[in-house]
């Protein structure tokens, strides 16, 4: 084998690191794009049975786009904390992933409020 293959052939440029700061930011845009993708979902059905207009939709999907961006990046920092792989980090994940989306909902419940 070749000095610049490592990881079972693969070229060692092509398996870039990245610093905490990229990766949570790349968790941040992966949250943002499954959490829009599922308001968008959401929303088309709400559009087709006239329950919002368009622009209640976009903006419905904006908000759940930034707020599970904002869920993906502290729970990935969260997550990056625990040494330990498995059950523990995954359980950091997911549990500080639902207080963010907990917290931002409720901010946004009250907000709504007369």
């Amino acid at each position: 084998m070749s000095d610049d293959l490592t990881n079972r052939g693969f070229p060692s440029t092509a398996l870039a690191s990245t610093d905490g700061c990229s990766a949570i930011a790349q968790l941040a845009l992966l949250g943002a794009l499954i959490g829009g993708s599922a308001a968008a979902g959401a929303n088309i059905r709400r559009l087709q049975q006239q329950e919002t207009d368009a622009a209640g939709a976009l903006a419905d999907i904006g908000r759940a786009a930034l707020a599970s961006a904002a869920a993906s990046a502290v729970a990935g920092a969260a997550a990056s904390a625990v040494r330990q792989q498995g059950l523990l980090r995954l359980g950091v994940l997911f549990a500080s992933g639902t207080a963010v989306m907990y917290g931002i909902q409720r901010y946004l419940e009250q907000g709504a409020e007369p």
